[in-house]
């Protein structure tokens, strides 16, 4: 279940000259200002907007702003156009920009590191390949030759990629390589042929 809606923060009060059209007090009117804000688990994602009233110190009567007079309805637009919207309005945009610049910088580190592993590939690797069917399996480097890749192509595939690893079994590899060129694999990755390319020893931390 998601829990989404708007809620309401004040930004501002002061006094206000005017008489109240209720009880006629020639003072004692205040007038507040409130942000609006969308939120989602009541975490704020955006303003929405200012929303206000005016309320009369003696009788209590609030009015909102389709119900001031022209004088009073004046007064709140100049004061609800000093009234700041606080930042933490906006935490939820913030988040999602932040979430997402993240993710392009995390796509392109990766991208580079395929392009690092396509080019120089070590025994070892593994490349997540898109099936032609849409599915997605592995292909292991046994053997680097000169410019000839000889690659382990594993038996069986997986209709998603976030599990490929899954099928990273020795038993599952065919006995017989296959072989391509280095330029071979470059296009592949280029067409996304091959998805994403493990290093084993990259993600090792050497110990001193």
């Amino acid at each position: 279940m998601i829990i989404y809606g708007y809620r309401s923060s004040h930004l501002l009060t002061e006094s206000v000259s005017g008489e109240c059209l209720a009880c006629s007090a020639p003072s004692g009117m205040r007038m507040s200002v409130f942000g609006r804000y969308a939120h989602i688990y009541w975490i704020p994602l955006f303003s929405i907007g200012k929303v206000g009233a005016s309320e009369c110190g003696h009788c209590r009567q609030v009015l909102k702003p389709k119900e001031m007079d022209t004088g009073l309805r004046q007064t709140f637009q100049e004061l609800k156009q000093r009234a700041k919207v606080p930042v933490w309005h906006f935490i939820g945009l913030a988040v999602v920009a932040a979430l997402i610049i993240w993710g392009l910088i995390a796509s392109s580190n990766n991208h580079r590191a395929n392009q690092t592993f396509i080019t120089a590939p070590h025994k070892g690797d593994l490349y997540h390949v898109r099936t032609d069917n849409g599915h997605y399996s592995l292909w292991k480097v046994q053997d680097v030759t000169g410019n000839t890749v000889k690659l382990l192509a594993n038996n069986y595939e997986i209709d998603n990629e976030g599990k490929v690893q899954s099928l990273n079994q020795p038993e599952y590899y065919a006995s017989d390589p296959l072989e391509l060129t280095r330029y071979d694999l470059k296009i592949m990755l280029e067409k996304q042929e091959i998805v994403d390319v493990e290093r084993p020893e990259a993600s090792v931390v050497v110990k001193r």
